[in-house]
């Protein structure tokens, strides 16, 4: 008998920022990644508590899994799983290296070059069939990059075809793809490969690294660091010399690096060993910043194409962004909000969807995809009796939080189901005002403890953003999930300046007009009460610590932390015992019209 037909897929992934997501009648329903539901940071191995959470929301519908990355390195770690869990520890810097440190490296640089093959596939196949106790036929491997390219080429809803990019460290032997979209047949054509020799992720990875912060975590610190430096003369970087960039018989970019990958981390080393940790990170960004436009733009060229979609860990450096954003050629810029590892069962899922039933997976802009708790303040009288707190129910939470965030307090902001992705959307949310200086400081400081020189993002009214972004250009930026950099007007560098950097930028989240959300409602009332619909939102995480999934997770952050008011669904829970001021006195705040 031929069995039915699947009717839902989930998406897994085992490495760095495990995860899964599930699709039901081809609408993305669930996608949790396994450290909000663990409580580490960044999880690694089999995401079995989002699994669990998966399969039960799919009931007895027949599913199909689709599992991601099958290189020798990969499957080395699936054999050897203590090789990940040490590899994980000592990368959160929560173990030091031993005597073989160096020689580990090495070896290890050299495994993830190795490119996937059949046997490797088939291999992975029979393992997850093990591992979930389903079928091998049920499984349906999904390559690294492909799974990337799907999570940017299947979410939004293109007018036309697109080619969809993607950067990455390396998976499957490669760092970087180029593919065709057709929107016609919702189908993904592979262009180009860019070899594990040339990824500029690992090359950001190393440079992290070097100047003792942690990979796959703090590119973002060295970003933010490079704003503080004098900008590096182009033939007097040493990093842009490694790379070049030319085509190929089809026009087509062609990157490479001249350092071995094997042989990165001593180059680097050399490198910061002799120069200011600021002047490092300056001259890495300048390369990413040199480097990936111009590919843009050569692909542009060589496809007459101005639709963009993009994912991949690189992808996450908003000021490069930026840049590709106002690039000669590119039209539109679509950057998939949960860019890195940590959006790859999202991409394997929406891949495997169009295979095994040749229908294009449903296009979506809200990446709000945690599960649905209903109100999360149903139980806050509980939350509020246990912790010593006063409750209230009012009749507008947002007006409620609005009232005290224009007032100079911080609150934390709960409402709905979790965003999937790094990024704060106004699910798990620190909320304070946007032209406070005096609260970024305390946010980063006091609360947050990050390093003095990172900064937040704003969210703001999407109405705002004409005023208060001096590149905004209407429909074609718009940004409602924080993945691209944006210069400010004069009148949002005052409106903004707890979330403008010293270089005059920030990256917005832009909030569209829909009075029946929570958030937006929000920052309307924060509009009414200070002249500006923006805030300060940072997620709602102690430092080290993943964002929650659950309200007592939550309730536990709040209590950690020195934040004295708590917005959970329809409850707003205050501390009875108040902390030190948070915020400067009015005259500190800029005018909102200034």
């Amino acid at each position: 008998m031929t069995p039915a037909p699947y009717q839902a897929v989930i998406g897994v992934w085992d490495g760095h920022d495990a995860g899964a997501a599930l699709i039901i009648d081809g609408r993305v329903v669930l996608a949790l990644n396994e450290e909000r539901l663990s409580g580490r940071k960044l999880d690694v191995g089999l995401p079995v508590r989002a699994l669990a959470a998966l399969r039960a929301a799919a009931g007895n519908l027949r599913i199909a899994y689709a599992p991601t990355t099958s290189d020798p390195a990969k499957t080395l770690t699936r054999v050897f799983p203590s090789m990940k869990e040490n590899y994980y520890k000592l990368r959160r810097r929560l173990t030091p290296p031993g005597p073989l440190h160096s020689l580990k490296q090495r070896a290890k640089y050299s495994l993830t070059q190795l490119p996937t093959n059949a046997f490797f596939r088939a291999w992975a196949r029979r393992s997850f069939a093990a591992t979930l106790a389903v079928p091998a036929s049920d499984i349906f491997l999904v390559d690294h990059h492909a799974a990337h390219a799907a999570s940017a080429a299947y979410w939004p809803q293109w007018s036309g075809d697109a080619t969809i990019v993607t950067l990455d460290g390396i998976g499957d032997g490669e760092s970087g793809s180029v593919w065709s979209w057709s929107e016609k047949d919702a189908a993904l054509t592979p262009l180009l490969s860019i070899p594990g020799s040339a990824s500029l992720g690992l090359f950001f990875e190393h440079i992290t690294n070097e100047l003792q912060m942690r990979p796959l975590e703090d590119e973002g610190k060295v970003m933010a660091l490079a704003t503080y430096a004098a900008e590096t003369p182009l033939e007097a970087n040493v990093f842009l010399r490694w790379f070049s960039l030319t085509t190929d018989a089809r026009g087509l970019p062609v990157l490479r690096c001249s350092i071995p990958p094997t042989h990165m981390a001593r180059a680097v080393a050399d490198v910061v060993w002799c120069t200011p940790r600021e002047q490092v990170s300056r001259m890495a960004q300048q390369t990413l910043e040199q480097l990936v436009p111009r590919f843009f733009q050569l692909l542009a060229n060589a496809t007459d194409c101005g639709n963009f979609g993009y994912a991949g860990g690189v992808a996450s450096n908003i000021k490069v962004n930026r840049l590709i954003r106002t690039t000669p050629g590119v039209e539109r810029l679509e950057v998939c909000p949960a860019m890195g590892d940590g959006g790859l069962a999202l991409g394997a899922a929406l891949a495997t969807w169009h295979r095994v039933t040749d229908r294009r997976p449903e296009p979506f802009n809200d990446f709000r995809l945690g599960t649905d708790h209903g109100d999360l303040g149903l139980d806050a009288e509980k939350f509020a009796r246990d912790a010593g707190a006063q409750i209230l129910r009012p009749a507008d939470i947002a007006s409620a939080a609005a009232e005290r965030i224009a007032a100079g307090e911080i609150v934390m902001w709960a409402q709905g189901r979790m965003e999937l992705g790094a990024r704060a959307l106004g699910a798990r949310s620190i909320v304070a005002r946007a032209d406070s200086v005096a609260a970024r400081d305390d946010l980063n400081l006091r609360l947050k403890r990050r390093v003095w020189y990172q900064p937040f993002c704003p969210s703001i009214l999407l109405s705002e953003a004409p005023s208060l972004l001096a590149d905004y250009r209407g429909d074609r930026d718009v940004n409602r999930h924080m993945t691209m950099g944006f210069l400010t007007t004069p009148r949002g560098r005052a409106a903004l300046a707890g979330a403008v950097g010293p270089d005059g930028s920030c990256r917005p989240q832009m909030v569209a007009a829909n009075p029946a959300e929570p958030w937006y409602r929000l920052l309307e009332n924060v509009r009414a009460l200070t002249g500006t619909g923006a805030v300060i939102n940072t997620s709602l995480n102690m430092h080290g610590k993943p964002m929650s999934d659950t309200a007592a997770g939550v309730v536990e952050a709040w209590l950690e932390s020195g934040v004295e008011h708590l917005a959970l669904g329809s409850a707003l829970l205050t501390k009875k015992s108040r902390p030190a001021p948070v915020a400067a006195s009015a005259s500190e705040w800029t005018s909102p019209s200034a």
